[in-house]
């Protein structure tokens, strides 16, 4: 007899489900049975991934992470249309390239609101509902600009670092309501934001990283059903990395 999906009949939000790898998450969430609220700046951006996947399963909620307000109405909406949210994956992020020196005061903070404020709010939004579920999974999307120094990009290697506290301490204050909370750090994957728009170049060259290429949003994506699932119930407050060696540093890699 075959196993019964992951997430059958569990609520799962996932902010950034425009993106590439937010709407991986959607479909990869969707195709193992559970009923997915994909959130979005845009309401038609997340409405696109319902028209694809079916109402039953997909309810597109426009919510801006940097805003309380919005949180508790997403979250609502989704309990009322699916019940309480068994699992929350905080993918919203954003990037604002820029040194020490050269960033403004507006910049940093709002980086710092989407990646860090974003993600506490989340976390408050729906401990209640995961309380009232009887417990849940929280998967904070990080990065590899949060385990080791990014120049050039102080504002979002910075808000990566505080989002690793962030997932720490709250494992541990939600631990006896039996609620998960875990981080993965993606490696350069492979999107829009990782090539030259004019010439579709690699911004960040990965020809000399162990694994010797860009991830996929898919198989990302697969990285942070596991953790949100059932199978990674021995897990909480862990960083799992997902970045194809390259903490590693330089691998001089065989002539083909």
């Amino acid at each position: 007899m075959p196993a019964s999906p992951r997430f059958e009949d569990t609520t799962v939000l996932v902010t950034g489900a425009a993106g590439a790898l937010g709407s991986e998450l959607v479909r990869g969430f969707a195709a193992e049975g559970a009923r997915v609220a994909a959130t979005a700046r845009d309401l038609a951006d997340a409405g696109v991934l319902a028209d694809e996947l079916g109402a039953d399963r997909v309810l597109p909620v426009a919510l801006d992470v940097t805003r309380a307000e919005q949180w508790a109405a997403a979250v609502a909406t989704a309990e009322e249309r699916f019940g309480p949210v068994g699992v929350l994956v905080n993918n919203a992020a954003r990037l604002i390239p820029g040194t020490t020196e050269s960033l403004t005061e507006e910049q940093l903070e709002a980086v710092i609101a989407t990646n860090v404020f974003g993600a506490w709010h989340g976390v408050r939004a729906v401990a209640p509902s995961m309380r009232r579920r009887g417990g849940g999974s929280i998967v904070n999307v990080n990065s590899i600009a949060g385990l080791r120094a990014a120049p050039g990009l102080m504002a979002y290697s910075t808000s990566k670092w505080a989002l690793r506290g962030l997932t720490r301490a709250a494992a541990a204050e939600l631990a006896p309501d039996a609620i998960r909370v875990n981080a993965i750090h993606p490696g350069i994957i492979d999107t829009p934001l990782a090539r030259d728009p004019d010439t579709g170049a690699e911004l960040v060259p990965v020809d000399r990283h162990a694994i010797p290429r860009m991830a996929s949003s898919a198989e990302i994506a697969r990285y942070v059903l596991f953790l949100a699932s059932g199978e990674a119930a021995f897990s909480t407050g862990t960083e799992l990395v997902a970045d194809g060696g390259f903490l590693l540093g330089p691998v001089e890699h065989a002539a083909a």
